[in-house]
């Protein structure tokens, strides 16, 4: 009897001193975790199991918070600095207008002010394609775009953007090179998004091409149809970075744009389950658009 009870006593003393450590090792853990103004991780090795995986929890529970506040001091970034660059691809096309509208008010030879009207004019449109890219963009980041997904045929979209393209591609001297134009290659896409992009994708291998303008269809990729647009490499372009909104420095922005029409073509595309992207080496500048394929 007086061995049972010494070896109550003992246990009981064993299972204070684990409580009083297991207190002591919480209130050092609810302090660190009030005093911590960096997130640093929680560093305690607890006696007990259960608690130590507690801890570990805690500890990826302050690396999720560190995560968030990063990307949303990034986001808060990216925001700032577009919409700074956003008032000044507006402000340029502006003060051009108010500029050239003066100099017609001011002046006393009706030619003269007919073509400064006409520049205006001329402004005054591209700044309207700009608010309607903003506008676009806005709904885009916003989820707001309906996408309606039909039975497009790609050669046909393809051939009546090279048609609205013909003058910009005449004054560069350019001859299209569609083999596969009198075939039909159905895609499964939205036609007015597609078409928007198509267009944009061309007057921009237009814009940079000095002598080849060739347009390939692939449709051995299992699911999918593939569409190469293939140039020459005119002017150096940073094929990594030609889809990216407000991209600092890029062949679009110093020839006036906002760098906006590739980011937006991108974004249509990846809304139609399809990609996009660039490659350039020394000898060709090639767009490759893939697009799920319609199933009959």
């Amino acid at each position: 009897m007086t061995y049972v009870v010494i070896m109550l006593t003992v246990l009981v003393l064993l299972l204070s001193l684990k409580l009083f450590l297991l207190k002591r090792q919480l209130k050092h853990v609810v302090n660190g975790m009030k005093d911590n103004p960096d997130k640093r991780q929680l560093s305690v090795d607890f006696i007990d199991g259960d608690l130590q995986k507690m801890i570990v929890e805690v500890n990826q529970l302050y690396e999720y918070v560190l995560q968030i506040k990063a990307e949303g001091k990034e986001e808060e970034s990216k925001i700032r600095e577009s919409i700074s660059m956003i008032s000044h691809d507006m402000r340029t096309p502006l003060t051009s207008i108010i500029g050239y509208l003066q100099i017609a008010k001011k002046s006393a030879d009706q030619k003269e002010m007919i073509a400064n009207v006409d520049i205006a004019l001329e402004r005054a449109r591209y700044l309207n394609k700009l608010v309607n890219d903003f506008f676009e963009l806005s709904l885009i980041e916003t989820d707001q775009v309906d996408v309606e997904l039909e039975k497009v045929n790609l050669c046909e979209i393809i051939c009546e953007e090279i048609l609205a393209e013909n003058m910009e591609i005449d004054a560069k001297g350019l001859e299209p090179r569609f083999d596969q134009a009198e075939q039909n290659v159905y895609v499964h896409a939205d036609r007015k998004k597609l078409s928007r992009v198509i267009q944009n994708l061309i007057s921009n291998a237009v814009k940079y091409s000095d002598k080849r303008l060739e347009f390939q269809i692939d449709r051995e990729c299992e699911g999918c149809v593939r569409l190469q647009i293939i140039t020459d490499p005119g002017d150096k372009i940073d094929a990594n970075r030609i889809f990216d909104r407000f991209v600092k420095g890029d062949s679009a922005r110093s020839n006036g744009g906002a760098g906006l029409g590739l980011y937006i073509c991108k974004r249509f595309v990846e809304m139609m389950g399809g990609t996009v992207k660039a490659e350039q080496d020394e000898k060709r500048f090639e767009i490759t658009l893939t697009l799920p394929a319609h199933e009959a």
